[in-house]
């Protein structure tokens, strides 16, 4: 029902817009010179009424238009794996040679160091997630592996150890049955 008023108020905007003859000479608001174009009242532009437009009932869904399959969205590209800077590639070392030292507090501080300079790389949430696994905080774990998936849309490598780690998040919780789905995606994307 709206498309058809939509339609007809189209069509009328662009009957009065020409409405004037286009092979007429003169003035648009009066009558040409030498010409008899059925106006000879003075009464201003000929105007052309509309058609009139009636609209048979539409089935469900027939204003929706679909493209052919060859034009539509592909799936996303693969994109290359995520790699860190060379910044916050020496703040990870640092972090991993505190972990490996029992240092847990140090290897946080040198992590959150390397999320202020890269805090949409992947790879650092995955990092920050391992060490929260460590510190037995499982569900922050979850989160940061979580975090990291959001953000490593088509890079399947980096995908499948945000997946491995939130697998094993939920199976350090007892959440077996959802810690083996979340390692049946890890290995679906390390496929890739």
């Amino acid at each position: 029902m709206r498309l058809a008023r939509l339609l007809i108020v189209a069509v009328s905007l662009a009957a009065s817009g020409c409405a004037l003859d286009p092979f007429r000479s003169g003035s648009p608001t009066g009558p040409s010179s030498g010409s008899s174009s059925g106006n000879s009242a003075g009464r201003g532009p000929v105007v052309a009424s509309a058609p009139e437009v009636t609209s048979a009932p539409q089935p469900e869904g027939a204003g929706i238009v679909v493209p052919p399959p060859s034009q539509l969205p592909r799936e996303r590209p693969k994109t290359p794996p995520a790699t860190l800077s060379p910044a916050s590639r020496a703040l990870v070392g640092q972090a991993q040679a505190q972990r490996k030292k029992g240092d847990l507090p140090g290897a946080t501080v040198s992590l959150e160091r390397a999320l202020r300079i890269e805090p949409s790389n992947p790879l650092l949430w995955i990092e920050m997630g391992r060490l929260r696994m460590d510190q037995q905080n499982f569900p922050q774990a979850e989160a940061m592996g979580r975090k990291a998936l959001a953000i490593s849309v088509g890079d399947y490598h980096t995908q499948s150890a945000a997946w491995t780690l939130i697998a094993d998040s939920l199976k350090a919780r007892g959440r077996n049955s959802q810690a083996q789905e979340a390692l049946g995606k890890a290995r679906e994307l390390a496929q890739y």
